[in-house]
Order: structure tokens, then sequence, then C-alpha cells
């Protein structure tokens, strides 16, 4: 597998059309080139080594062996297993500084450059952020068509937006793979729920080799996150019985609260979704059913050992039937709440907007 300059250039204009921004390729630092060096800041080597974790290397090694398989279903094996077996890390949202009205910026600490004591805190979990999962799928894909060399691997930079993901760029196709979309359900979340991948995008493919491989991905997967819970909903007996079996005094629960509940029973036990999860696939089913006036978000503290290793992720507030309900996504349940919670000492809660983390002091990556 070869580094070639101009395929790389052609394929971030690509990019920067479909997305409407501009990108930097980012490069493995392990394999700098003479030939290829930083240009004009739209070419980048890394701060962090490209390398895979043991057990997704295992992962790796069997799907690029598998003889039965075309190369694009390898691609798309390799992704796949990355969404199954990493979350999303939601506490880095924490740490968000907006710049002005399109543009973020994050501390270079938080997973771009990073050290040992890092890595080993990183191994004791599952969460991840986008700069590690890309290295990631990166490294994976060269080492799956390393005698290959046509194909070329990047990792591309949204700056603004403080977002990575993967680009490759071979003689029959281009295409970009994103399975942490910031905007909407996340394939990590949507590929463990059995829905179908949203955040594969092809830029050019002259023969429809790749989009063949991809639709025979999706087509057994459900593009709707809220029409396939309502169809497990429809499906299972025990729901119905408890929707049934609502009494009709003035205690009885609203109909969209038990349904609400039912989904995330669901997500929970079925599709073993985490928080982070559970937080994105319900606030979209919410904004659905509905609207998005009737929630907001807040803040969870998740206590560490100190303050490095404390996390705060987002729950929802919902107001449904002029009462107010905290869907929390840590303990994966939905009860009815008050906002004078909020004032209390024993309050894991916190208003959205009345958090700030302090930059000085890193988080170490627990």
């Amino acid at each position: 597998m070869s580094l070639d300059k101009s395929k790389l250039i052609k394929l971030n204009d690509l990019v920067s059309l479909h997305f409407r921004r501009k990108h930097i390729i980012v490069l493995n630092p392990e394999e700098k080139q003479e030939s290829i060096k930083e240009l004009n800041g739209n070419i980048e080597y890394d701060k962090s080594e490209w390398k895979l974790p043991e057990k997704f290397q295992t992962a790796v090694t069997e799907i690029s062996e598998n003889s039965q398989l075309s190369d694009e279903e390898k691609i798309l094996s390799i992704f796949e297993q990355l969404c199954k077996n990493y979350v999303y890390d939601d506490n880095l949202i924490s740490y968000i500084q907006k710049i002005d009205d399109e543009s973020y910026d994050l501390p270079d600490w938080y997973g771009r450059d990073v050290d040992e004591n890092w890595e080993r805190n990183r191994e004791e979990h599952n969460r991840r952020v986008c700069y590690e999962v890309s290295r990631y799928l990166a490294k994976a894909i060269q080492e799956l068509f390393k005698d290959k060399d046509d194909v070329n691997v990047c990792i591309l930079w949204d700056k603004g937006n403080t977002h990575y993901f993967v680009g490759l760029t071979c003689d029959e196709y281009s295409i970009t793979l994103d399975s942490d979309n910031f905007n909407n359900i996340k394939d990590l979340t949507r590929i463990k729920a059995e829905l179908t991948a949203q955040g594969i995008v092809i830029l050019d493919d002259k023969k429809g080799k790749f989009t063949s491989a991809l639709n025979k991905f999706n087509q057994d997967r459900s593009d709707d996150a809220i029409k396939k819970i309502e169809n497990e909903i429809d499906n299972n007996n025990t729901f119905n019985q408890n929707t049934e079996n609502q009494t009709s005094d003035k205690n009885e629960e609203p109909e969209n609260i038990t349904f609400l509940k039912n989904a995330i029973e669901i997500l929970k036990e079925k599709y073993n979704i985490d928080s982070q999860g559970i937080f994105e696939y319900m606030k979209e089913i919410v904004d659905i059913r509905l609207g998005p006036e009737s929630r907001k978000k807040v803040w969870k503290k998740i206590e560490g050992k100190d303050n490095k290793a404390t996390r705060y992720i987002r729950c929802l507030v919902l107001k449904v039937d002029n009462q107010e309900y905290i869907l929390d996504v840590d303990k994966m349940l939905i009860r009815t709440f008050d906002e004078e919670e909020f004032g209390r000492e024993d309050t894991d809660f916190i208003p959205y907007k009345d958090l700030s983390r302090d930059w000085v002091e890193p988080y170490d990556g627990t």
C-alpha cells in the first residue's frame, strides 16, 4: 500500500464539496514519506500513533483472512465490528467550547494528542471519541489493503467541528466512513440496534461496486429508529398487556411516557445500548413523537475517584401533559422530576448552561 498525494487531494476535494466544508488530510505518523510533506495546512501527520487494540486486531485479522468476503464486504465487516465493540465517550461534549455559530474547540489532550497514561486508562473501558475510533478504522483498513498500491487511506479532519472520520480512495471508488456522525444517531449506536449504516458516504463509484456491497449490508436493517421501536413494541405481548392494564384514575401514566419506558427497555435488554446511545436514540424518538420543544438537556455528574476522573453525561428533562419527567440515561429509566432537585445537595443533575469545565486540569481518560 502506498500514499499518492494527488489521489488524497482529489479525495479531499470530493469530501469538501460533499460536506460543504474544508477538511484536512491526516496521515499515519509512522508512514512519513519525503514525497508527501505538509501541504499548506491541507495535509498533516497525526500527533498520535495509529495502532489497534488487541481485541479489535483479532477481529480485523479474521475478517482479512476470510476468503468468502469481497474487499468491500471486508471493509463493511470491519466497520461493523468497530461499531459493535465501542461506544461514544459523551463526556467529551462537556469540554466543548463554542467559538462562533459554526466552529468549536476542544483540548488536544482529549483523544487527539495522548500519552501512555491516557492509553492505559482507555484500556479499562470501551468509550472512545472520534479521534480514537478513526485511528482504529484507518489502521485496520491499511492492514487489509497492505498489498494493494491503488488504495489510499487517511483520516479527514473537519477542524471547525473538531471532528474526525476516515477516507478511502482507490481506482474504483472513493468513500468516507464515519462511525459517530454528531448530528444524528451515530452508527456506533445504529449498528448495535440493527439499523442501517448511515455514516458511510459514497463520493464516487464508477462501477457501483461499493454501492452494491453497502446495499447488501443494509438490506435486512431498518432505516427509521422510531419505526423499529414501534414494531418491537407492537410485537411484544408484555408491553401490549402493560398498556392495556393501565388504570383510568387520575394517576394514570401518560401513553407517551409508557411508550418511552418500553423503548428504553428494548434498547437496554435486547440491544445492550450504552448510556450515550440511549440518549441520542431517545432524543430522536422524543423529537419525532412529542417535538423538540418538549425536552431540554441537563447534565448528570458521574463521580470519579477525583476531579480528573469525574465525568458528565447528558440526560433529558421531558414535559408531558404538564408534568416533568427525567430520562436518566445512566440508570436507563424515566421518572417524574421537579426542577427544585437542582438545588439539593444530594443531586447529580445540573442545568445544561451551568456546567463549565476547566481545561487546565485534564480529564485522565478513565
